[in-house]
């Protein structure tokens, strides 16, 4: 009896111990994150997963032309409160949708829980209860550092669609070295990106990622890499020698645009069959392409010229000026003394005025004089301080060693 209850005993902490070792490997493969390429890191994060709502959660990709308001009524939610979330100006970014962004729906009962990423480090979570709503925020997500690499094999855009970068991912690749590199011009198949950037995790679930922490692009064999630091609060992007890669201007005002007619005061228009200076240069585009302002300034003009068509004209530190001529249509919010920032959607290519067919003229004017854009030289923004200079070092530093690390091409 004695030896029967000894053996009853070891089996049981036998059997315990298979479970304890179970329920330990399943924690560990839960905070392992497979990026492109097997590379990633991971961050140690001591916050607990938030549990709320239902484990049967439906994901929603916004699409083109999708509201709040058409979201909350698929939801067959009672149109007053709609009408009162729709109308609260407290909600204006949870209720700011973008192609492509996604909301979590779920529910317990008769609640209804809706989870949006705010695009930094947290999630907004609305409760929709009967007739009352309210909104708070989550902190405590998930985070790790992903690492993507890739070979540019056509277009910097295809490639990085190929290796699985985000799409803000690389909308940003093309903002912090378009100061450098001419993505019609300069970039060569072989050229090498490589990136750094935190991904959020919401209970197992990706939501979305960081800006760039750190990165290079390898072009015909120059290598350009740009660190991410908040500067008096300001987050921007500098060289490893602490330079700023930002410049006043960007080089080009379409992503990916092929030069129809450059820059040429001696050139026959042709419509007009006449020799006419060419003061801009043009590029190519579908009707349609969005047209960014190429730097922060104030919207002089923006009316429609029978030779221009659509025209804006915007004005830099009152000393440069750009012109974006032939455009289909501007931006909703575009008007004479608008506020713009380098970067921002401004209008669409279009064959408005004496145009042959879709394209943008663009136009860089110093103190009144025409000048060429391609071959203009933008002065630099401001350097990392003395005082943030050994911070900023050792952060470029650890990102350095992590790229160099993680790099298999």
């Amino acid at each position: 009896m004695n030896i029967d209850y000894r053996l009853k005993f070891a089996l049981f902490l036998i059997l315990a111990a298979i479970v304890f070792f179970m329920f330990k490997a399943n924690n560990i493969f839960e905070n392992k994150i497979v990026t492109h390429q097997s590379k990633s890191i991971t961050f140690k994060d001591d916050t607990k997963p938030i549990q709320i709502g239902s484990t049967d959660e439906t994901t929603y990709k916004i699409k083109k032309g999708d509201t709040f308001y058409s979201l909350l009524k698929q939801l067959k939610i009672n149109p007053l409160l709609i009408n009162k979330i729709v109308n609260d100006e407290n909600l204006n970014s949870f209720k700011t949708l973008l192609p492509g962004n996604e909301i979590i729906f779920s529910n317990i009962g008769k609640k209804i829980f809706l989870k949006k990423f705010d695009g930094k480090s947290a999630v907004d979570l609305m409760e929709i209860s009967g007739d009352r709503f309210k909104l708070k925020k989550l902190t405590n997500l998930n985070s790790y550092v992903a690492f993507k690499e890739y070979k540019i094999e056509r277009s910097l855009y295809e490639s990085a669609l190929k290796a699985e970068v985000p799409n803000n991912i690389i909308d940003e690749l093309m903002i912090v070295f378009g100061w450098d590199i001419d993505f019609v011009f300069d970039v060569r198949v072989g050229d090498k990106v490589k990136v750094l950037y935190k991904e959020f995790y919401l209970e197992g679930r990706l939501l979305g990622n960081s800006d760039i922490l750190a990165a290079t692009f390898i072009n015909n064999g120059k290598e350009f890499s740009v660190f991410r630091f908040t500067q008096q609060g300001v987050k921007d992007y500098f060289s490893a020698d602490g330079k700023s890669v930002k410049k006043s201007f960007l080089k080009t005002p379409i992503e990916f645009a092929a030069i129809t007619s450059p820059y040429n005061l001696k050139r026959k228009h042709p419509i007009l069959n006449t020799i006419r200076p060419h003061t801009g240069t043009d590029y190519r585009g579908k009707t349609g392409t969005p047209v960014k302002v190429t730097g922060d300034g104030i919207v002089v003009r923006a009316n429609f010229s029978n030779s221009y068509g659509n025209i804006i004209d915007v004005k830099h530190f009152n000393k440069y000026l750009t012109r974006y001529a032939h455009l289909n249509n501007f931006e909703r919010s575009i008007k004479v003394g608008s506020r713009v920032k380098q970067g921002q959607v401004i209008g669409y290519v279009g064959s408005t005025g004496l145009a042959t067919g879709p394209h943008l003229h663009y136009e860089f004017r110093i103190n009144g004089k025409h000048t060429n854009p391609v071959n203009v030289s933008m002065p630099d923004a401001q350097p990392i301080n003395q005082y943030n200079k050994a911070a900023f070092n050792k952060v470029t530093k650890e990102r350095i060693g992590l790229i160099n690390n993680l790099s298999s091409i």
